[in-house]
C-alpha cells in the first residue's frame, strides 16, 4: 500500500509535456527538404501528395508522416527539386503550437477561436468570406502583430464549426514564405477583389 502511495505521488508530480514550438525565424524561404532532413531525420522526412483546395493535390513534403501529433505538412515554390519553401501548414490532429511574436499570446494552434486569434494579432484583420474552397484563409493581418514574423508571416485558416453556429475556429496554421498571406489566401484575396469589381458585393 506505501509503495502504491508513494507511486501515485511520483506520478502526479511529473511535469506535463510541454508543446512542440513552430518557430516561423528558424526557417527562410531558402529552406530545402535537405535542411528538413538534417533537422527532423531522414526517416522523419517523407515526399508526399498534399490535398489542396479545389482538389488539387500538390507535390510536397510531409514531417512525422507516420505521428498525426507531430505532423507537419510543407510546400514549395519549386515542387520538383523541393527548395524554396513556401510554406508549413499544421492540421488534423497536430499539436505543434506557432511562435507568435505578440505579447497578449505568444503561440497560437489549432482549435483556437477568431477572438483569440484577433488578441494574437492585437488588432482586427481580414478573413475571406465562408462558403468555398479558399473561404476563412487569413488575406490580410491589417499590419498587426501576426503581419510581423519575419521572415514569414502567419498563415491561418479558419472554418465555422456549423452551419448553423457562429462559432468560428481555425483549422490550420503554419507559416507562410514569400508572400504576405498564404497562397491559398493570396487566390481568395484576388478572387474577392474580382467580385467586387464587378459589383458583387462581397464584404
Amino acid at each position: 500500500m506505501v509503495a502504491l502511495g508513494l507511486s501515485s505521488v511520483a506520478i502526479a508530480q511529473q511535469p506535463a509535456a510541454q508543446p512542440q514550438i513552430l518557430d516561423c525565424t528558424e526557417f527562410s524561404k531558402k529552406t530545402d527538404e535537405a535542411a528538413l532532413v538534417k533537422r527532423f531525420g531522414r526517416e522523419n522526412v517523407v515526399n508526399a501528395k498534399l490535398d489542396g483546395a479545389e482538389g488539387e493535390a500538390t507535390p510536397g513534403t510531409v514531417v512525422y508522416p507516420k505521428d498525426p501529433s507531430r505532423r507537419l505538412e510543407v510546400t514549395w515554390w519549386d515542387t520538383s527539386r523541393r527548395r524554396g519553401l513556401s510554406g508549413i501548414t499544421v492540421r488534423g490532429k497536430s499539436e505543434w503550437m506557432v511562435r507568435t511574436p505578440g505579447r497578449a499570446r505568444d503561440t497560437v494552434g489549432l482549435r483556437i477561436s477568431l477572438a483569440e486569434l484577433e488578441e494574437a494579432n492585437e488588432k482586427p484583420f481580414q478573413i475571406s468570406g465562408f462558403g468555398w474552397d479558399y473561404g476563412g484563409y487569413a488575406t490580410d493581418w491589417k499590419g498587426g502583430k501576426l503581419d510581423h514574423m519575419a521572415p514569414a508571416s502567419l498563415a491561418s485558416f479558419l472554418r465555422k464549426a456549423a452551419v448553423s453556429s457562429r462559432s468560428v475556429t481555425a483549422t490550420e496554421a503554419g507559416c507562410s514564405f514569400g508572400t504576405r498571406t498564404s497562397k491559398a489566401g493570396c487566390r481568395a484575396a484576388s478572387f474577392i477583389q474580382k467580385l467586387r469589381r464587378l459589383g458583387a458585393g462581397v464584404g
